[in-house]
């Protein structure tokens, strides 16, 4: 029995391996700025969720577009997306900090919050108490591992429907 000249036909196979030499290009490009862009804005709905607001500078600043965000995207290379806030205390909310006893701080008391006045004739002395962090960051970091998983498979879906059709 001979074999020659059998073949067989794959649809769409063609179609796939030129969708494929494409994703290394533009369709590639624009899938990670996707992925990159939505997860940073959802670890920052996260730090918006877990982070405490006294005055809400901090939390406001959590918020694409506001004078203290972060919000910086690289694709290609060694691609990333960083994201954060420039309010100068936030590591202090995150993380925590000890009081140093005696201190003494300048500002006063508006109803339950005290407010720092530098030079201001009264204030308060600390009694070095430990202020616990509100881990903030680690906390949206815990959660955005779970939301990479959907973001790249929705992401990865769309970029082989609109390379396949």
């Amino acid at each position: 029995m001979s074999r020659k000249n059998r073949y067989f036909n794959v649809e769409g196979l063609e179609q796939w391996q030129k969708a494929l030499v494409q994703m290394g290009g533009p369709a590639w490009d624009k899938a990670q700025d996707r992925i990159l862009r939505s997860t940073g804005l959802r670890f920052q709905e996260h730090l918006d969720d877990f982070t405490p607001a006294k005055t809400g500078r901090l939390k406001e600043s959590m918020s694409v577009g506001h004078s203290d965000n972060v919000f910086e995207i690289k694709v290609g290379g060694n691609s990333y997306v960083f994201t954060g806030t420039a309010v100068e205390y936030a590591q202090y909310i995150n993380d925590g900090f000890e009081q140093q006893e005696g201190r003494f701080v300048p500002g006063e008391w508006k109803g339950d919050t005290f407010h720092y006045i530098p030079n201001h004739n009264s204030g308060m002395v600390l009694i070095g108490k430990v202020i616990p962090g509100a881990r903030m960051f680690e906390r949206a970091m815990d959660l955005i591992e779970d939301d990479m998983r959907t973001i790249i498979d929705f992401e990865f879906r769309r970029m082989y429907r609109d390379l396949l059709g």
